[in-house]
């Protein structure tokens, strides 16, 4: 069964013994580690912006560390309300996620905004910019976009 673990000791992110002893555990047993993208929520000040606050209060700003260490990489890509900074740091993810499905791999990205409102229509920009540089499915729609069928 796939699994992923997402820490968050800051240990954990400074390539030391810590860290090496993690990642061989997590390549051992073919568990995923967890990439948490907070650069795009960090770039600027919240500039009284109350979700954007909140968010920057709630999440972790730990630096990124991009690693598979198994089939599944699992992406948390937490987004800033500036949809054009978003852009701009996922363009690099575009070539990475392509390698892995490339190499047979499933990856999962996760998108979130500051008050998660806009975390629908984010997701399918980054999937739609995704699936300029490598064929993807369809992407149905998420919950909440679509009535369920009564019968």
């Amino acid at each position: 069964m796939p699994c992923a673990v997402e820490v968050r000791h800051p240990e954990f992110f400074h390539k030391g013994a810590a860290e090496t002893a993690l990642n061989r555990l997590l390549i051992t047993y073919s568990a995923n580690r967890v990439m948490l993208d907070v650069r795009p929520l960090f770039s600027t000040p919240s500039n009284g912006h109350m979700g954007l606050a909140q968010a920057q209060q709630e999440k972790p700003k730990l630096p990124l560390h991009v690693l598979s260490t198994a089939n599944f990489p699992v992406i948390r890509f937490i987004g800033h309300i500036d949809k054009t900074i978003n852009s701009s740091y996922f363009t690099a993810w575009k070539e990475r996620l392509k390698l892995w499905i490339n190499q047979g791999k499933t990856p999962f990205l996760f998108v979130h905004t500051a008050d998660n409102r806009e975390s629908p229509h984010m997701a399918r920009i980054l999937y739609n910019a995704l699936g300029e540089v490598t064929p993807l499915p369809p992407l149905g729609p998420f919950a909440g976009e679509k009535q369920s069928q009564l019968f």
